[in-house]
This record gives C-alpha cells, structure tokens and sequence, in this order.
C-alpha cells in the first residue's frame, strides 16, 4: 500500500474519536517511499484496504461539511459545502488539527534529513531588503548569515542600529519573542530614524523613533501604523504618518482593525500622538493615501491610491520658510489643491526647487515622468515631458542633488539612467549583470544614490552610485556560500492562447538539454501591476543542485510592460492570465520541451496561489504537482474577508453581476473538477496572516479531497505564528521549505 493511504488510513481514528487521537499511528513501521504517480492512479500497494480509505476520508469530509450552504446569487444557484470552516468553531481547529497532523505524517514518511541540512545551510545566508538615504547615509534592512530576523544597519557600521532579536539586560526581548521590522524612514540629516515593529508576521506595526548616534529610543510610540508612510520635516522636530482609526475615532471597526480608512496625521516629536491632527484621507475606505513634503518644507503632495490602477493627487502649500503661518493641515484658508482627481490612471510626485515632477501613465501606459508649476499643476496642458514615455515601463525614479535616476524595466531586466533636471539623458549606471534593482532611494540635498541588485545567479549585492562622478561603490553584499558556475539562465518567448508572446525565464545547470526528462518547478503571479523581475531564490539553487529546472513566467497582470500588459490580466481579463500560465506549462512538457507533465511543479503564493489554484482546476493534466501559499480560492466570498475589498479594483465586485459571471468562471473552490485526474497538492496559510484569510486553503483543499478521493495526496498546511509572508523568521522559513521539497520529491514522477 502506498504512504498517501497508508497515512489516511492511519489517520482513521480522528475523526471518531477527537482530537485526542493526533498522533495514534497505525503500525509502529516506516516503509520506504513507493512510486508515486501523480495523474491519480494509486500510490502503489494492494487494494484490499481501499474502503477502510475511503470511510476515512469520508469522515474527515464529513467534519469538514458542517456549515454546507446553497445560496442563490444572482440568479445562480451556488453550492458551498465548507461554508463552516470560514468559522472558528470547535469543528474547523479539529479539521485543522487533524489536516496538519495528516500532513506531518505523510512528509514523515518521504523526509529525508540531507534535504533539511542543505536548506537550512542555503536559507542561512541571508538577504538584504529595503534601502533609504538620510543626511548622505545609506540605511537598509539585512538579514546576517544565520540570523532569524532582518535588522536596520547604516552602510559603514558592523552592527545594526535596530535589530528586532535584541534582549535587554535581564534577557527578555526588546520588542517580543517574534519581532520583525515592517518599515523604516530616516530624517533628512539621518539624525532619527522611525522605523515599524510587529510581531508573528501579522504586519500590525508599531511606530517607534531612533536617535541614530546614541542609539537612543525616544519616548514616541505610535501604534496602528500598519504599511505606514513617514515624512519628515525638514527641521526634523516632526513628521507626517499614515496609520488606520483607533477606538472612539471615526471610522474604526472593532472587528476589521487596521483594515479600512487609513489617514494622513503630523506628529511633534515629545507630543501625545493621540492629540495629532488629521491632515487627509481618502473618499473611501480603502483608498490609501502616501505623502511627500518639499526639502524646504512648504509643500506637501498627497497621492491617494485608489487600488492599483487609479490615483488622485493633492498638493498642499503649507507656506514659505519664515512665512508668519505655516500650517500643518489644510484649513479654509489654505484648502489642498486638486492636481488629478477621478481619473482611471496612476500618477503620484514630488516638489524639488519649486517644479512638481510627476511619475504618471497619463496618456503614457508605460509611464513618463513631467513637470509643471505649482500653480498651474491642474492643467495639464502645461505639464512638461521631463522624461518621456519609452518602450520600456518607468519603474521607479528618485532626485539626487541636481540629478533625475531613473529606472526603468527593459525585457524583464532593470536598467538605470541618469538625466539632468531639464530632461538631458547624461549615462547609465553600469550594473553588473542582466538583473533586477529591488530598491532604489536618494535625497534632494545628496548627490549619492543607493540600490539593491540581483538576478537568478547573482546574489543580492547594495550599491551606492555617485550621480556627479559616476563612482560606483559596493557597500555589502550576501556571500551565496556555494559555486554558481554550473548553472546558466536563459529567456524564452511563449505564444499564449490569443497569439501574446510570454516572457519565460529558464534557469537550469548548463549541461542541461531540453529532452523531456527534467524535473521543473514553474512560478508566476499575474496581478496587482507587480513587476516579476529576476530574484536570487536560495531555494531554487536547491533544486537546481539537484538537477532541477527553475522556471519564471512574466504573465498578464504584471507591470513588466506598462500598464497595460496590467490591465491585460485583471478584472474581465483574469482568465488570459491562467491562459498565459497554461501555455508556458504545455510547452514546458510537450514536444521538444524540457520536461513532461508528470514532472512538472508549480508554485506560488497570494494572488500567484490564486494562480495555483486556477492551474489545478483548469488544466490538471499539465503538471504532476502543486504547491500553494496564503493563496486566493474562493473568489465569490473574497471580498467578505477584511482588507480584501481593497482587491476589489484588481479582481471585481462579487455584488455586480457582471464581476460576478467572470469570477464565477475561473474561481478555484467552485470550479474542482468532480472525475478528472489531479495533480499532488499542498496548500500552506499562516495562522497571523492579516492580508488574506486562512478559509480559502482550507475549503479549497476539503473540496479538492473530496474530488481526489484517496487517489492522490491533497494535503494541508498552517504555520503558527507566521502571517502572509513579511517578518517571516529563518527558522519558520526553513520549515516551509523543507516540506516543500520533501512533498516534490515525494510525489514528482521519477524516471
């Protein structure tokens, strides 16, 4: 009998007798892995056994259906048979209980203790993570060789100036057992630093201030600030902050904190935060708004987001320097001012000597980055093409002293540019492979800009760039702790169903041929204008020391190619993304291609999970395994689970019939196929995730055990005190990851 039923059939107990029967085993013995095909025919062994098997996962079924529901929504009759695991009732922890117990002893069973062992040796060698400039110092995140946290380090210093694993003289933890740094923002002349603490992964940060020379904890503490923005005065005594309605505020919900209906406040350092003034908020409570003040101080520009595809943007002018009234906050004296207002596009800016720059993709999908005076700045007849609209989009842009950089995404690879302030083209910043920049910060009154490189084979390595000079310096950089020599990445084009050419990126050992025998592991993401560009993954160089190919799929949805190759994957167009995937999968494992379903895996996690989800109920005959993470599921009720009505611009309205017929037609929990032959799945969530919640994995994999049957493993997953993937720790992360590649080695054909 194969692993899978034996452990289903070990598991039998549970769901009679409790929770109290985690853990009973049905023999005392280990057997060795038996082959394992992942088209649904059974994991080797007799059948004797099968309807003990299948009375077992009857019974879980049968716990997991508690709360079944058959409702009518416009029109439709819709069946959702798991309803009650959206609960936490007594049922759904013992589904859960019973479900991640299933999956421990069925990875028990594969595990392999040198796969572990190298994880663990390739996850231990860092990461380096967001940049900022203040007062000419580089700040930035690093995760140190062996360190479960990424800390705050200033470019220079050995130690970090915030480090989240600190312990206070009696031992205790600084922060909390599991702190992690969600944020940070230096002042102008890097004299402070506020910067976000959560704990568990949940992103519920709390503000604190840092005085950088004496390491010094000021008294300001600031809670809610949750994704927060930060702006400081350029005296430094203050600063402008983004962070959501505490009790007796208006618009706060005791049970969607954090939510909905973030504002814009001002802070004097020394004050009480609860006295703050607002400054501004959106219309609607998931708009989100962000802030940029002048280096002189007088203007402030406010860009509210309205999802990910429509902005509107604010100026404020608090008055001029040594003026006798400089306000804080808009008042009737001086109203804000409306620069863009209600349209269907995204522009956001910034005041330098006078001029509003403006990064917009108005009249420019891939974006152009204009100028135009304060006072004329809702007229955009005057606005000014600083740096036009080129065939590659503009990613990402700062001002470094009398300097513009600029980067921009040229075929899935960043590339950098240095203007004047007047638009003239100066050089290009030499990068040291076709790779990506992750995080690109300067400062108006500094002529250094810092950013962060890396590609598939080139480990994350900080950079500072002098825009006067051309001097480039390395600051730090990760040591990958292995040879990369053996393996090359190459691109590759694929013809989707409607004739769109997807970006493919393949990485693989160098002696590598396509002949149709490798064993593949495929990701995407698809959505929410996100830039797919390449990323050192320590987890796919464990794969490809095994032999494994490591494939990237740019598709519709992202913002690889501007804002339309966006607008290509979302709302009514979500399917081409599917169709994108589908198609650079069938040409992985057809005619000529490196593999073949039965070896093929795919991964991905949030809106990629959705994708996950899609492929297995779409196309399961493509691929031979499944691993999804936090992802999407049941995308009829999406909306119903806080803060998910901020995708409602990404994905649609389930109360709008029109949204509602082409969510219905791809949604994974309603489309599980009754007969057809599934692929190996494992579905993960973390129990502090605050972005998407845990019921999707868990009806999705009871309906997809339910369609399986016992065939094929369909198995669950949830970290405790981890969220949806930020402030994730070392130790947490090597665990993922080891069952992961325990469950893919497990299950992929072998030859």
């Amino acid at each position: 009998m194969g692993q899978w039923h034996l452990a289903v059939l070990a598991f039998a107990g549970l769901c009679c007798s409790g929770p109290a029967a985690v853990g009973t085993t049905r023999s005392g013995s280990h057997p060795t892995a038996s082959s394992t095909s992942p088209h649904g025919s059974r994991l080797g062994g007799p059948t004797s056994d099968d309807e003990t098997m299948q009375t077992s996962l009857a019974r879980l079924d049968a716990l997991a259906r508690h709360g079944a529901v058959i409702e009518t929504r416009h029109g439709v009759t819709i069946e959702d048979p798991y309803r009650g695991l959206e609960s936490d009732s007594p049922q759904t922890r013992a589904w859960i209980e019973a479900q991640v117990e299933l999956t421990e002893r069925v990875l028990s069973r594969w595990f392999r203790p040198e796969t572990a062992q190298r994880l663990r040796a390739l996850l231990s060698t860092g990461s380096l993570g967001h940049v900022a400039v203040g007062g000419g110092r580089v700040f930035y995140t690093k995760r140190a060789a062996g360190r479960e946290q990424a800390a705050l380090f200033v470019a220079g210093r050995p130690e970090p100036i915030v480090d989240p694993e600190a312990r206070d003289g009696d031992g205790r933890p600084r922060w909390s057992e599991r702190a992690a740094i969600d944020w940070f923002y230096p002042s102008p002349r890097g004299r402070y630093v506020a910067f976000g603490i959560s704990a568990n992964g949940d992103e519920r940060s709390t503000l604190y201030v840092l005085e950088v020379e004496t390491g010094r904890l000021l008294d300001d503490r600031i809670e809610r600030t949750k994704w927060a923005s930060v702006e400081w005065e350029p005296d430094e005594r203050g600063f402008y902050y983004t962070r959501y309605p505490a009790p007796g505020e208006p618009d706060f919900d005791a049970d969607a904190p954090e939510s909905y209906w973030p504002r814009v406040f001002h802070h004097r350092l020394g004050t009480d935060p609860a006295s703050d003034p607002v400054v501004h908020g959106g219309r609607q409570r998931t708009d989100f708004p962000s802030m940029q003040l002048s280096e002189d101080g007088r203007w402030l520009v406010l860009t509210t987001f309205r999802g990910w595809s429509a902005s509107d943007v604010h100026l404020f002018d608090r008055g001029a320097a040594g003026a006798a009234r400089r306000l804080l906050a808009p008042d009737a004296s001086r109203p804000l001012r409306a620069v863009v207002e209600g349209l269907e596009n995204l522009t956001s800016g910034l005041v330098h000597r006078g001029l509003l720059y403006l990064h917009t993709n108005i009249d420019a999908p891939r974006y152009r980055i204009a100028t135009v005076a304060p006072a004329a700045a809702s007229d955009r007849a005057r606005w000014r093409d600083l740096v036009p609209e080129s065939d590659g989009p503009i990613e990402d842009w700062v001002i470094a002293r009398d300097r513009l950089v600029v980067h921009t995404i040229e075929d899935v690879r960043s590339r950098l540019r240095v203007y004047t302030l007047d638009g003239r083209p100066l050089a290009d910043v030499p990068l040291p492979a076709a790779g990506s920049v992750g995080s690109l910060a300067g400062e108006p009154d500094s002529s250094v800009v810092a950013f962060t490189f890396q590609s598939y084979l080139v480990p994350p390595t900080l950079y500072a760039y002098e825009v006067r000079t051309g001097r480039l310096e390395l600051l730090d950089r990760i040591d990958p702790a292995m040879d990369l020599s053996p393996f090359v990445e190459e691109r590759a084009s694929v013809r989707s169903a409607d004739g769109t050419e997807i970006p493919v990126t393949v990485v693989r050992r160098r002696d590598a041929r396509p002949d149709g025998t490798h064993r593949v592991l495929a990701t995407g993401y698809g959505g929410f204008n996100v830039s797919l560009l390449p990323a050192f993954s320590r987890q796919a160089l464990y794969w490809l020391e095994r032999s494994g190919i490591y494939v990237v799929a740019n598709l519709r949805g992202g913002g690889e190619r501007g804002e339309s190759w966006h607008r290509a994957g979302n709302l009514e167009n979500k399917e081409r993304v599917f169709e994108d995937f589908e198609a650079v999968l069938r040409w992985l494992g057809g005619p000529g291609g490196w593999s073949q379903p039965a070896r093929i895996a795919i991964t991905g996690a949030s809106n990629g999970g959705l994708l996950v989800g899609a492929m297995i109920t779409r196309c399961p005959d493509a691929f031979g395994a499944a691993i999804g993470y936090v992802g999407l599921y049941d995308m009829l009720r999406y909306d119903r689970f806080p803060p998910a009505e901020l995708w409602v611009t990404e994905y649609g309205d389930p109360d709008d019939p029109r949204a509602f017929a082409w969510l219905r037609r791809y949604s994974p929990y309603h489309n599980v196929p009754e007969r057809a032959r599934l692929p190996a799945v494992l579905l993960e969530t973390g129990d502090h995730d605050t972005r998407v919640h845990g019921s999707h994995t868990a009806k999705f994999t009871a309906r997809l055990q339910a369609a399986a049957a016992g065939r094929v493993p369909i198995l669950y997953y949830v970290e405790r005190r981890v969220g949806h993937g930020a402030g994730t720790r070392l130790e947490d992360l090597v665990r993922r990851h080891e069952r992961a590649f325990t469950f893919l080695e497990g299950v992929l054909d072998r030859p």
